[in-house]
């Protein structure tokens, strides 16, 4: 299971079924607060995290601190910014990609290589 976290309902209806269409099963999120919830009984393959959010950092730090969850692989992405980049990278995120048509491609490149194939 793919994790998809964001606020935005125009990113989630782009994205969540782009990767649907790859063969993954994914869910929708929309706060780091359910995020934490769902991690106490569900594994997500890969946590794909807004930088946009509000808590998406705190989301990421809670992922990154707990020992059940240390392991997740967690992408985040946002518009090309390299501050943010930098900031998910330093933070324990595992992947950075943009946000945007040709960086959805870069980022089912990233799901594929922290999640191995769909079934």
């Amino acid at each position: 299971m793919i994790w998809v976290v964001t606020d935005h309902q125009a990113t989630n209806e782009s994205l969540v079924p782009l990767i649907a269409a790859k063969g993954y099963p994914v869910a929708y999120i929309e706060c780091g607060d359910e995020v934490h919830k769902r991690m106490q009984f569900q594994s997500p393959k890969v946590v794909v995290i807004d930088c946009g959010m509000p808590d998406s950092f705190e989301t990421l730090a809670k992922i990154r601190s707990e020992q059940k969850t240390r392991a997740t692989p967690v992408i985040m992405f946002s518009q090309a910014d390299e501050d943010l980049k930098q900031k998910a990278l330093l933070r324990g995120a595992d992947s950075y990609v943009g946000k945007g048509s040709l960086d959805w491609l870069e980022l089912l490149a990233e799901i594929a290589r922290l999640a191995g194939p769909a079934r």
